[in-house]
């Protein structure tokens, strides 16, 4: 069964319609984090109060899920076995296990996996389909400029905040599709101003005094290639404790793009075309930055090392060990090294 994200809190509201397997795939970090927190509690409500964490990379062994759906819970009888993948694959030996788990799922653990948007290719594998015939299968989009302004409107909605068009539209354009920084903001904005009407002059004084916002001056720093204000405004983030998370996701979605951007150009599409994908205020430094990094070959390099970001930041390395110090570092690092700037040369 194939739902949205947004048709999910209804489906799970009814508790027959609880599935032994929920498969979340896709690009949209706050989507996927809602949609697992309302399995997860849908999971408790029902007895599954345990939860173990199955963080699947090049060196992980299959076999422990198998010896994880026969295993007792020690605490309760029911428990949550949540499958992280790295990939948008578990490759042959792990749809094989996949495969061989859902012929016939334990009834005392419900399987959540979380994985990245699905290729092509993988969505016609037969894992996938195996999946989707056992349990539940959400597919998370991100959400177009249109889409965006909708979902912004009924967040501050919820919170009891009725935004004018105006308002809506800035806090689109200064989000850039970040809704997780979209989310914060309005939080903030609900505790600043609490219920009834918001305009535009409320959500600009609240953007403009809030330090999180600084990850869009980094995203800025970054496509201008200005290595002392990356180095500046990384350290302003550092001691506001912003959550490393929203500083990874900034400098992932700027990499994609600009990625992105230079694959099409050398595909023959037109400057002027890419770069009117970009949000209206960050038009201008992504054609610095698309101008600057067009002919550059080591993306692959720039890419591996977002990977390496996001396996340090969680703790899977033996670097992840040596504390937050050692992720602000390779933040800044992969900061440098996305906007050409030599690290040695600051």
């Amino acid at each position: 069964m194939r739902l949205s994200a947004e048709q999910l809190p209804n489906f799970l509201a009814r508790q027959e319609n609880f599935r032994p397997v929920f498969f979340l795939s896709g690009e949209e970090p706050l989507q996927m984090m809602e949609a697992a927190d309302v399995i997860r509690s849908s999971a408790y409500q029902l007895g599954y109060k345990e939860r173990e964490i199955l963080q699947v990379d090049s060196s992980f062994n299959w076999n422990s899920l198998l010896q994880s759906s026969c295993a007792l819970s020690l605490f309760s009888e029911k428990k949550i076995l949540d499958l992280r993948l790295s990939n948008a694959t578990p490759g042959i030996k792990g749809s094989k296990v996949l495969r061989d788990y859902l012929s016939n799922p334990p009834p005392d653990k419900v399987l959540l996996i979380q994985t990245d948007k699905l290729d092509a290719r993988s969505k016609n594998a037969a894992w996938v389909k195996a999946l989707d015939d056992a349990g539940v299968m959400v597919q998370v989009w991100k959400l177009s400029p249109a889409q965006t302004l909708g979902w912004i409107t009924k967040r501050l909605r919820q919170y009891h905040l009725q935004p004018t068009q105006d308002a809506v539209r800035f806090l689109s354009e200064r989000i850039e599709g970040n809704l997780l920084a979209a989310a914060q903001e309005i939080t903030k904005l609900q505790l600043l101003y609490g219920q009834g009407e918001i305009g535009l002059e409320q959500i600009q004084a609240s953007v403009s005094d809030s330090s999180r916002f600084s990850i869009f001056d980094l995203s800025d720093a970054v496509m201008i290639g200005n290595g002392q204000k990356i180095q500046h405004v990384l350290h302003h983030l550092q001691q506001e404790n912003v959550a490393i998370p929203l500083v990874l996701w900034t400098l992932s979605n700027l990499s994609r793009q600009l990625y992105n951007a230079c694959f099409q150009l050398q595909q023959g599409i037109n400057e002027a075309t890419i770069v009117r994908q970009i949000p209206y205020p960050q038009q201008k430094n992504f054609k610095i930055a698309l101008q600057r990094l067009k002919y550059n070959k080591d993306w692959p390099t720039v890419l591996a090392k977002n990977a390496e970001v996001d396996q340090l930041s969680k703790g899977l390395t033996e670097e992840g060990n040596k504390g937050m110090g050692r992720v602000w570092a390779a933040l800044l690092e992969l900061a440098l090294l996305l906007s050409g700037v030599q690290l040695m040369s600051l």
